[in-house]
């Protein structure tokens, strides 16, 4: 049996891990109006390298809005859109390799398509690369660089960032202890939590200019 400290910080990481893993839902993303009898336009659109169409065409494939669910398909128009530099594409696709979502998982794929979006300034991102770090899932277990990414993130006003940062100061993993500081983020998590998909997908203005396109009625153009 392990010690009721350890068991606590298992249980915390188990908790993180979840966190991570369902922060890719569809109510995370932009809803637009269902694509039946837009599929084509959109589908020219993505081919003639309009990153929009192509993150819009992967979240079809993601999820099967308006096509059966096909994760290669999905993955294929994902990374068109972040070899662009799209910072969601680079998320979704990170998100599709550390779950395996068509085979194996592959967290180092993950991670570096985590890392090139967390560096562009997407909170979700940032977030899942803390919790990469922090529980070396797959990747070279670093607390310093968990704790450094999660505060970027709770930075950006994401709840799941400032809670995970408050257990990280509440007991000094990658951080000095600072209980009155992990109070105040808790404080702060407890008050955006309703918030947290909104808060978690938090970009720099130019970013979420961008994405409120991604669900314009006549689609991305």
């Amino acid at each position: 049996m392990c010690k009721p400290k350890m068991c606590l910080y298992l249980l915390f990481l188990a908790l993180l891990v979840s966190i991570s893993l369902s922060a890719q839902t569809q109510d995370s993303e932009p809803t637009p109006e269902r694509l039946e009898g837009r599929l084509e336009g959109l589908s020219q659109r993505a081919q003639a390298g309009d990153t929009k169409a192509q993150v819009r065409l992967g979240l079809a494939y993601e999820f099967g809005d308006g096509v059966a669910k096909d994760f290669d398909k999905a993955m294929h128009w994902y990374r068109a859109a972040a070899d662009r530099g799209d910072p969601v594409a680079q998320t979704d696709l990170g998100y599709l390799y550390e779950t395996g979502a068509n085979g194996a998982k592959d967290p180092a794929e993950a991670l570096k398509w985590y890392r090139r979006a967390a560096l562009a300034g997407l909170a979700r991102a940032k977030f899942n690369l803390g919790v990469l770090y922090l529980t070396g899932a797959g990747v070279q277990r670093d607390t310093g660089e968990a704790a450094h990414w999660l505060g970027e993130a709770a930075e950006d006003g994401c709840p799941s960032a400032l809670a995970s940062l408050s257990y990280l100061y509440a007991h000094g993993v990658g951080v000095p202890r600072d209980p009155d500081k992990a109070a105040e983020l808790s404080r702060k998590a407890a008050k955006t939590k309703k918030d947290d998909a909104k808060l978690c997908m938090a970009l720099n203005p130019r970013v979420n200019a961008a994405r409120a396109s991604y669900a314009a009625p006549d689609g991305p153009r």
